[in-house]
């Protein structure tokens, strides 16, 4: 059942991604036919496990959204729209789960109901807030909500693009009922890596049905789950898709955490609100797993020194607080640093070429380009420190600690 209504969904891109993320719960907790109760009992679950997201700080609704979602939440549930989306996909969710328990929607019915019009496709049943019906030759709009604008409009428009020109050509607007509406916010929850600077941080994986039913699980709690999780908590933002990719693959170390390599491509949705339209800045692919074996085994190295008697730890002022860092982890901070700032002086730009080669060479495979890379950095950080050069007291601190020869043994 879940299979035929996700094949029956007429495009491909964000929105898919999202609607086979959020069925992927019910697959994994209920199977690939579930009943009204089993599918009421997966969507609890779901949200039980992506609890710390669900109430995630998220953005507020746009004047358009939050009207059109106060007339069809008040027709279907008899309540008004909340302020932010992450609280719009909660309440829909939730409100959900009671008709499912209540007899009020029958899976069967609203996932084999997906009608394709000249403006609208329509995904489920009529629903009134008292009974649900198959749609007609004209479905009443009124009973459907609209895909809300920070997923919709991302693929319509691109930064690359003509102001307000769509790139992918004209789809027709896409109405949902209340159950199609909560496999996607399930989906939103489950790819969610973080909302900063104004920015959302979105996970998927294409093709992600592939894994139903026998390795979904698998894919979705130590993939999927793992990798936006690190994004959330460590509050990763991309500066470039070197550092963002370090950056994930050093808080998975930290939390020793490892990601099963079925999950792999990820690809990163960047979303930015662009004037008045919410727009895809970025799509990056993500393959953590060099990166994360390297990062974990250094991780690891470092905290066995310590155990016997070797600190191998950065200390640095934060927000008038001494934090202790790898020293590593220090250096690709200095690098994000170095980007935002224009560092001048001999030391220009020294962090972030070697962070930029220490990664290409952990992605290539090749111990001997790591090897070069480390080698490289040691002799220009040497003539740096000995040297007249310019460089701050956090660089000439951080290089201090990165070049003993305890840490050179770590790194290679």
């Amino acid at each position: 059942m879940l299979l035929e209504a996700l094949a029956e969904y007429p495009y491909e891109g964000l929105t898919r991604e999202l609607l086979s993320l959020g069925m992927s719960w019910a697959v994994m907790n209920a199977g690939l036919e579930p009943d009204a109760e089993e599918l009421a009992d997966a969507f609890e679950g779901a949200l039980l496990s992506l609890r710390g997201r669900v109430k995630a700080h998220t953005s507020k609704m746009g004047r358009n959204d939050r009207s059109s979602f106060d007339k069809v939440l008040m027709a279907w549930f008899g309540r008004s729209a909340p302020e932010t989306y992450g609280e719009l996909f909660e309440l829909i969710v939730k409100e959900t789960i009671g008709l499912l328990r209540g007899g009020k929607l029958d899976p069967e019915e609203s996932l084999t109901a997906v009608m394709v019009t000249k403006d609208s496709t329509y995904l489920g049943v009529e629903y009134d807030g008292r009974t649900s019906r198959t749609p007609g030759k004209k479905p009443q709009t009124d009973h459907y909500a609209i895909l809300p604008a920070i997923i919709k409009q991302p693929e319509y428009y691109e930064r690359q693009s003509g102001f307000l020109v769509p790139t992918t050509g004209q789809k027709a607007q896409i109405r949902l009922d209340p159950l199609w509406f909560s496999f996607m916010a399930l989906g939103f929850f489950t790819a969610f890596a973080g909302f900063m600077g104004g920015r959302y941080y979105l996970m998927t994986r294409q093709g992600v049905e592939a894994f139903w039913p026998y390795e979904i699980e698998d894919v979705l709690e130590n993939g999927l789950l793992p990798l936006t999780g690190a994004g959330l908590s460590g509050r990763i933002s991309l500066s470039t898709e070197e550092l963002y990719e370090m950056k994930l693959a050093m808080k998975l170390a930290e939390e020793g955490k490892t990601v099963t390599e079925n999950v792999y491509p990820v690809t990163l949705h960047l979303i930015s609100l662009e004037g008045q339209v919410y727009t895809e800045l970025k799509t990056v692919q993500l393959n953590l797993s060099g990166l994360s074996d390297y990062l974990s085994s250094y991780v690891r190295k470092i905290e066995s020194l310590s155990v016997g008697g070797t600190q191998i730890f950065v200390e640095l002022k934060e927000k008038n607080l001494t934090v202790r860092k790898y020293p590593l982890w220090a250096l690709v901070d200095i690098a994000e640093k170095e980007l935002g700032k224009g560092v001048s002086g001999d030391g220009e730009m020294l962090a972030y070429i070697f962070v930029k080669d220490l990664y290409r060479a952990i992605n290539g495979g090749r111990r001997e380009l790591i090897n070069d890379a480390i080698f490289r950095l040691f002799r220009q950080g040497r003539a740096l420190l000995e040297g007249s050069g310019r460089a701050s007291g956090e660089f000439r601190k951080v290089m201090r600690t990165f070049m003993w020869r305890e840490h050179l043994e770590v790194l290679l």
